[in-house]
């Protein structure tokens, strides 16, 4: 008798974080998993630059969130790989004129992937990883809801076998 192996079945999930922040911008995140993130922000903005800012992680989230999507669709593809590398840049602007933003709300306003991933699979199959990988990145997803596409570069390295 054969065994299937069955996939996890994700759906709406409710995600909850506690922030304490006792004085200042510097804050404690328990993200209730057993983890604890600290942000603040440079000396310059008001914080003790004792952490990152929120932004950061909002990239790092970006970069991190689509590491996981390539490595499952990998899985499902049987797509063999090595390392993956991600430089993520995001870009930020004051945009005045704006509905709601007339003070110059700071907005992400793109958001741009270079990936390098160790493989020797042919060029069609990485391209076929590129499309269902970046599709499945729900934080990649937000920057294309608010019409900012993430800019996905992809190069392939030599896996050593």
């Amino acid at each position: 008798m054969a065994v299937a192996k069955m996939k996890e079945v994700v759906g709406r999930k409710v995600r909850v974080v506690d922030i304490s922040c006792p004085e200042g911008v510097r804050c404690e995140v328990d993200t209730g998993d057993g983890h604890t993130v600290i942000t603040d922000e440079p000396e310059a903005r008001g914080g003790t630059d004792t952490a990152t800012s929120p932004l950061m992680y909002f990239t790092t989230s970006l970069g991190a969130c689509q590491n996981v999507q390539i490595v499952k669709v990998a899985e499902a593809m049987r797509f063999k790989h090595g390392a993956i590398n991600i430089h993520v840049e995001t870009i930020t602007d004051l945009i005045d004129g704006l509905e709601g933003n007339a003070n110059g709300v700071m907005h992400f306003v793109g958001a741009k992937l270079d990936i390098e991933i160790e493989t020797n699979e042919p060029p069609e199959k990485l391209q076929r990883l590129a499309d269902l990988s970046e599709d499945r990145c729900p934080v990649g997803r937000l920057f294309a809801d608010a019409g900012f596409e993430p800019e996905c570069n992809w190069t392939a390295l030599p896996l050593k076998e």
